[in-house]
């Protein structure tokens, strides 16, 4: 976990490279796991991606299921403010950033990151949208909204453009150590430093405006995945870079409308060659998988030896899977989701 820590880099708060954080927060999934979160309805969920012939961590990802409960969930929020004088001819209208709580009690998904030697077509989806197996079959431990914070633009060095213009004046401390106090400490020094006030966006240099709701070049398929799942930008931005936050109805999401409940009623070989990702359904041995899997008419499954091991699974238990990748997505209407 250290060795993707520090080659994830700056910038990505979830993923601290300090190890008795990260060993606080692998003992927080531990208890989480085990229905016994180490606060109330505070989950926090950390996956790992094995490579099961090496036994080596290559990936992970993760889920808190509610956020700014016992410490504020800050954003800034991108807002219009238009002003007009009828006398003088003139209309005034300019982009304002407020900060905000709106997020308090939502779901964030996080943690994601995926080694380089193991980027290929397949990995990265399933460690993003393994995620929304677990919301669909655990929905009680989560919340309706579902949001995710993606990186914002900074340099080799780990300087934001943003970070620089706007909080570094507040902090007194470069981006790379306010981001890891964040990480590791909590953002209590948010709340104590920060603007309260709103920021007119025409007053910042243009190498701030420039970054604002953009992202981070690294994370751009982490965010087109979350887009092809439903997932929306609704002008929320991070407070340190700017990044996105993107959000969606936990129920409208693709795989978690896409997503079926079967018992598994053989265990051998598999009459199919079509993927789906495929998750158990006990959490405290919640395990996900990529393979094929075979769909009968009375609407059990059969999986391989091999996905029944990996799932530890057999005869008589249920699964609960999903397409590979998810289908087009068709316009939401009246609260109900369409695939």
């Amino acid at each position: 976990m250290m060795e993707l820590a520090n080659l994830a880099g700056f910038g990505m708060t979830s993923l601290p490279q300090d190890e008795s954080v990260m060993h606080r927060k692998i003992e927080d999934a531990v208890k989480s796991f085990a229905g016994t979160p180490p606060l109330p309805n505070e989950h926090i969920f950390l996956f790992v991606l094995e490579d099961s012939q090496t036994r080596r961590i290559v990936g992970t990802t993760g889920i808190k299921s509610h956020v700014g409960l016992s410490n504020p969930f800050y954003s800034y929020k991108l807002s219009t403010l238009v002003q007009s004088n009828s006398d003088l001819g003139i209309y005034s209208r300019q982009k304002v950033l407020h900060m905000v709580n709106d997020f308090t009690g939502a779901t964030e998904i996080g943690s994601l990151f995926l080694h380089a030697q193991y980027r290929r077509k397949a990995l990265g989806p399933l460690l993003s949208r393994c995620r929304f197996l677990m919301l669909a079959e655990f929905p009680e431990l989560f919340s309706d909204t579902v949001v995710s914070e993606i990186r914002g633009v900074h340099d080799e060095n780990g300087d934001s453009p943003f970070y620089n213009n706007v909080a570094r004046h507040f902090f007194q401390m470069p981006f790379y150590k306010a981001d890891y106090i964040n990480a590791t400490k909590g953002n209590q020094f948010i709340s104590d430093l920060m603007p309260r006030y709103p920021i007119y966006v025409t007053l910042l240099p243009p190498a701030a405006q420039a970054v604002i709701g953009k992202t981070f070049a690294p994370s751009e398929p982490a965010a087109r995945i979350l887009v092809e799942e439903g997932f929306y930008h609704e002008d929320y931005v991070d407070v340190f870079d700017a990044g996105p936050t993107l959000q969606a109805e936990r129920e409208r999401i693709a795989t978690v409308c896409g997503s079926k409940k079967a018992e598994v009623t053989a265990v051998g070989q598999v009459q199919s060659d079509k993927r789906f990702m495929i998750g158990g359904t006990t959490l405290s041995n919640l395990r996900f998988v990529l393979d094929q899997l075979q769909q009968n008419e009375d609407g059990s499954v059969a999986v391989s030896p091999e996905t029944a091991q990996r799932l530890q699974v057999d005869q008589g238990d249920q699964v609960r899977f999903a397409p590979q990748f998810p289908p087009p997505r068709l316009p939401v209407q009246a609260g109900v989701c369409q695939i």
